[in-house]
């Protein structure tokens, strides 16, 4: 019988979600691949992406890229985090065990959920890549408090808060509600005391929640509309992307997510001014399909892309990815 990694090794990302889909319920499967109601912002995040375009150079003598950067005080080799996300221990037994593990191979960062089936203890225990808390605002202060100090025990590099679920998580027209209470920067600047690590706050979509952020005391937030998982007829994250990061001004670190898929994808938003990129959904495709070698595997897909794409786009690092990378098609949206 041929090992998860050889069953996966020549496999493509498409191949990958196919085995997947065999591999877990149907239900599971729609929570995964989902979004709210009629599913407009779900589809938008593809199509906004799709807008841009990138630019052909190759009179430069680069055939090399360096892939590697610095994201919340942590050297990482490749701007691809994996995202949180719940229920993973239906997708894979393993479930935040692996991911850790798979992330680990990459050399990437893990964003780990306040839903994870595994302890923060237990998930930094097997992990040799850094791994960022993000709890959900609950209604219990106390609780959400000890979590943060929690996670920075032991031995979190990072941590946040996801401030769009607190109306709950909605696909299509099913309402899972969750008992979080709506984000303030009182809430902020109350965590901002309690820990000394990096903060962020993920679910940021407008310049006037960007700067409310800030000013609130975090260190990085990530331009997010939940994978449009939480409001329909929202913009996709990658439209709203330049004009906070104008906004913001080199003040905080900005990371994104939404509809990444390709490596080609990470770096449009490298070129519009991210950081880093949480992949989620193609994750757990990788998860359900292999485990811990099928994340891998995903995050090696995509930025073995990423490198390629790059090389043919004059950009050797990515300490200062050029706006020059792209340019938009206003033909698609």
């Amino acid at each position: 019988m041929a090992s998860k990694k050889t069953e996966i090794e020549n496999m493509t990302l498409e191949e990958i979600k196919a085995l997947a889909e065999q591999k877990v319920k149907k239900e599971i499967w729609e929570w995964i691949n989902g979004g709210t109601e009629t599913e407009f912002t779900l589809q938008r995040n593809r199509l906004a992406l799709e807008k841009i375009m990138l630019r052909l150079r190759v009179i430069n003598g680069i055939n090399t890229a360096d892939t590697s950067l610095t994201i919340l005080g942590q050297t990482v080799k490749t701007p691809l985090i994996v995202a949180p996300f719940a229920f993973m221990g239906r997708v894979h037994p393993e479930a935040e065990i692996a991911l850790s593990k798979g992330a680990e191979k990459a050399g990437a960062m893990m964003f780990l959920g306040s839903s994870s089936t595994a302890s923060i203890k237990q998930v930094v225990g097997v992990a040799g890549t850094p791994v960022a808390w993000t709890s959900e605002p609950l209604k219990d202060r106390e609780k959400l408090f000890a979590q943060i100090q929690q996670a920075e025990t032991d031995g979190c590099c990072a941590v946040g808060l996801c401030a769009d679920d607190f109306m709950g998580i909605k696909i299509k027209d099913r309402l899972k509600p969750l008992p979080n209470m709506p984000l303030t920067t009182e809430v902020i600047r109350a965590i901002r005391q309690v820990t000394t690590l990096p903060l962020f706050i993920k679910g940021i979509m407008t310049v006037e929640d960007a700067l409310m952020a800030v000013d609130a005391g975090a260190d990085a937030i990530v331009v997010s509309n939940h994978g449009g998982r939480v409001l329909d007829c929202c913009q996709a994250s990658v439209e709203v992307l330049p004009e906070i990061v104008e906004a913001v001004d080199s003040r905080i670190e900005v990371l994104i997510d939404g509809g990444f898929r390709r490596g080609t994808d990470v770096l449009k938003a490298l070129a519009l001014g991210a950081r880093g990129v949480l992949i989620g959904r193609p994750i757990c495709w990788g998860l359900a399909a292999a485990g811990a070698e099928g994340v891998a595997k995903v995050l090696g897909i995509m930025t073995g892309e990423l490198s390629r794409s790059m090389m043919l786009t004059n950009v050797p690092h990515l300490k200062n990815v050029s706006r020059d990378t792209i340019v938009f098609d206003p033909a698609v949206l």
